[in-house]
């Protein structure tokens, strides 16, 4: 049998630049913004989960079963996921072997381990317990997913090598993924795309899929002369040579087997519906694959689904009495006050004289600002105010801190509407405050008080305050993220849906 050699542009690799560089300008950009650095354009300020689509997999029962996204998952990283699904359903898991780039990552890493080891690579694990080793991913996703489901919350953020190696652009530093992450680095000198064959939960999902998927990976045996070829270029370690098509879950549908790439003989190793039908080439496959994948970004901004930022919307409540509701405690500093209206049945007239305010789209988070300097060092009326205004309103159960207090303003609109039934209302209204004349418009500048280099550290406090105090921004950073110093540390902390007294613990340890 006569073969030929072909030479084709590298589509695939094209395309896994594109995507590389797509994911690091869009961390870095909106790295540069949180940063206060002024830029010709407003750029995206998405992060790593907003353009991920495992968020949209992990965050699916609970948008099913409580119409909510897990904190810190997007409305893009939904349609990013659905996406994803509808290419592994036409080629399999193609997002592994043409978007992803931490499995782009893990392969520019191999070529280092190629080079040094040749033929050698690639098969330094045993057979038999890379049978055993390949079932772990599984494990992960099951994990995830449960956990997730439970949590609420991305479980696996801390140990997920992905997010580490892109957190470095935020200065994010997480012990677990980064440890991981050298792992993988390490790995990836021996085994091409260790953390794709043995953790990765996504292309576990994914993998799934190339056993009813529309156009397989398929083998012409009347015209294969079994050289193996297609064997040794697969990343995967598949035997592609051994079967009719390729149904393993652990095909990536990079394409490297086929006649296009590897196989010498031509129409032998193809992708298509059947061997002789429908076939598509390799570089149409990657160009369809970003057509699509594209083509449903650009449709879902057209029709308003796309959306980058955090979901305005508390988490609910899951057992108890008011199971199924929205819980005030999930209420954070980067909402506003219509974001609170969309989840509570509150009057908006009620809830803007509560707090004195004039538009609703105003963020709860500014209501600190606005009274500090005005009320007792140590109390507060900021987020968790409107927290207990909300959990007083609606009955909804709710511990405020001790030392949140609630304006004077917020207690008369709650005794007009009959909202004073809770037990302890007798003691809000004895602690309540009331907002000079003057102030209802202006927030009042805070000063710090750490001038002496003490500090009491409040609701009030920020990044600078912390800095005149003695604390290193480096630090304070590896908590919480890049900051500025003018950003106040319970906004911030409430923002990412972290308890503003875990972090406050976390700093004063430092």
């Amino acid at each position: 049998m006569k073969t030929l050699k072909k030479k084709h542009i590298r589509i695939r690799t094209i395309v896994q630049i594109v995507f590389f560089v797509w994911v690091v300008v869009v961390i870095a950009l909106g790295t540069a913004a949180e940063r206060g650095v002024v830029l010709p354009f407003t750029p995206s300020t998405a992060s790593l989960h907003a353009i991920c689509p495992f968020g949209g997999v992990v965050t699916a029962w609970n948008l099913i079963t409580e119409g909510t996204l897990v904190k810190k998952i997007h409305d893009s990283s939904v349609i990013l996921g659905v996406l994803g699904l509808l290419l592994a359903l036409l080629f399999g898991p193609v997002i592994c072997g043409w978007i992803c780039p931490f499995g782009t990552f893990q392969e520019w890493v191999g070529r280092i381990g190629r080079k040094i080891f040749k033929r050698r690579y690639n098969t330094f694990v045993p057979q038999k317990i890379d049978r055993w080793l390949r079932l772990l991913r599984y494990v992960v996703l099951v994990w995830v997913l449960v956990m997730t489901s439970v949590s609420a919350t991305l479980v696996f953020q801390a140990y997920d090598p992905y997010y580490a190696l892109f957190s470095f652009l935020r200065s994010e530093f997480s012990l677990a993924g980064t440890i991981i992450l050298g792992i993988v680095v390490l790995l990836s000198l021996f085994v091409e795309r260790p953390f794709c064959k043995y953790a990765c939960p996504y292309g576990a999902l994914l993998g799934i899929f190339n056993r009813f998927r529309i156009f397989k990976v398929r083998r012409v045996e009347q015209t294969c002369i079994s050289c193996s070829k297609c064997n040794r270029a697969c990343p995967m370690n598949i035997d592609v040579q051994g079967g009719a098509a390729v149904t393993s879950a652990q095909c990536i549908s990079c394409m490297e087997c086929t006649s296009d790439r590897a196989c010498p003989v031509p129409k032998t190793v193809t992708t298509g519906i059947k061997a002789d039908k429908a076939v598509v080439s390799t570089n149409k496959v990657g160009l369809l694959t970003t057509a699509i994948l594209v083509g449903g970004i650009l449709l879902s901004v057209a029709l308003g689904l796309w959306s980058t930022v955090s979901s305005k919307q508390p988490a609910l409540i899951k057992s108890g009495d008011f199971a199924g509701y929205a819980n005030p405690a999930d209420i954070r500093g980067s909402y506003t006050y219509r974001d609170v209206l969309k989840s509570f049945s509150i009057p908006e007239a009620s809830i803007l004289a509560a707090f004195q305010r004039t538009s609703l789209d105003e963020r709860l988070g500014d209501l600190e600002t606005l009274w500090a300097g005005v009320i007792a060092e140590g109390a507060e009326v900021g987020t968790d105010s409107i927290r207990l205004f909300v959990s007083l309103y609606t009955g909804i159960p709710y511990e405020a801190e001790e030392t949140t207090l609630l304006p004077k303003s917020a207690i008369e609109v709650l005794v007009r509407e009959g909202k004073n039934t809770d037990p302890n209302f007798e003691r809000y209204t004895r602690d309540a405050v009331t907002l000079p004349e003057g102030l209802s418009t202006q927030p009042v500048v805070v000063k710090p008080e750490a001038e002496s280099g003490t500090l009491t550290f409040t609701g009030k406090t920020t990044l600078g305050d912390l800095l005149i105090a003695g604390y290193k921004q480096e630090e304070v950073e590896a908590i919480l993220g890049p900051l500025k110093k003018t950003d106040s540390i319970k906004t911030v902390a409430e923002s990412q849906g972290l308890s503003f007294s875990e972090v406050k613990t976390k700093i004063l340890e430092l």
